[in-house]
């Protein structure tokens, strides 16, 4: 097993409708909004972790592929494939158990192939957002909902906070290829995994009609991007290793 190359992904991730990844909270004071969306610590801008993009590609590739991802997921918390060669454990990544079966199907399948970076806000889309300091946020928006029980009828007010539709952030992902299996599994299971995430949506309240993504070329005008198919909306680079 060695690696003959990588193959790195750039894209600007445009939010065509609000977008919320929250954060979790411990402690509330008085005043706080009731659903705050996860900043960076040192720059307090909202970001995209990693963790959440890769999350969701996963999770759509598997409901996509359905049959065990679907059926063996309710007895463990993510379904551990047998085989090596399986796609969704090869490019996302699958900790063995602690046997010796599971421990040989974890040599034979390699490390994780995609990496996925934080993505941060684009320097002229935080420009863009600064504007909505005076409306109360700080690069967000704050949204007023009202919650009414099925029961009873009255309303219960609550505040969201979300990146305002029109943001736009920096993603960087990178592709391991080992051998010739992972660079079919690049084109066939991690670009339908992108299209999935274009169809369906990111981070929280989609079904609200939050969270809508589209990709766009950071080396092409944006205006002249929409409706061309994903990959000519992606930069692919391929970087071949020496050796």
């Amino acid at each position: 097993m060695q690696l003959r190359k990588v193959i790195r992904i750039r894209a600007l991730l445009l939010a065509k409708t609000g977008l919320r990844i929250g954060m979790s909270r411990d402690q509330m004071a008085i005043g706080d909004l009731d659903n705050p969306v996860i900043r960076n610590p040192l720059t307090d801008e909202p970001y995209i972790p990693g963790s959440s993009l890769k999350g969701k590609l996963r999770y759509l590739l598997e409901w996509s592929l359905g049959g065990d991802y679907i059926l063996k997921a309710k007895e463990r918390h993510v379904y551990a494939s047998p085989d090596p060669q399986d796609p969704v454990a090869r490019i996302f990544g699958l900790a063995p158990e602690n046997d010796s079966k599971s421990l040989e199907v974890a040599r034979q399948r390699g490390p994780t192939r995609l990496l996925v970076r934080d993505a941060y806000l684009t320097p002229d889309s935080k420009e863009e957002l600064e504007r909505t300091i005076a409306r109360g946020g700080y690069l967000t928006e704050i949204k007023q909902e009202v919650f009414i029980p099925r029961l009873g009828g009255n309303a219960n007010p609550r505040t969201t906070e979300r990146v305002p539709a029109g943001a736009r952030f920096q993603v960087e992902m990178v592709y391991r290829v080992l051998d010739d299996l992972d660079e079919a599994y690049f084109g066939k299971y991690l670009m339908r995994a992108l299209e999935l995430l274009e169809l369906d949506g990111l981070g929280g309240h989609i079904s609200r009609g939050y969270g809508q993504v589209y990709f766009l070329h950071p080396g092409k005008p944006l205006e002249a991007q929409e409706g061309l198919d994903l990959k000519e909306r992606l930069e692919i680079q391929e970087v071949a290793l020496a050796g």
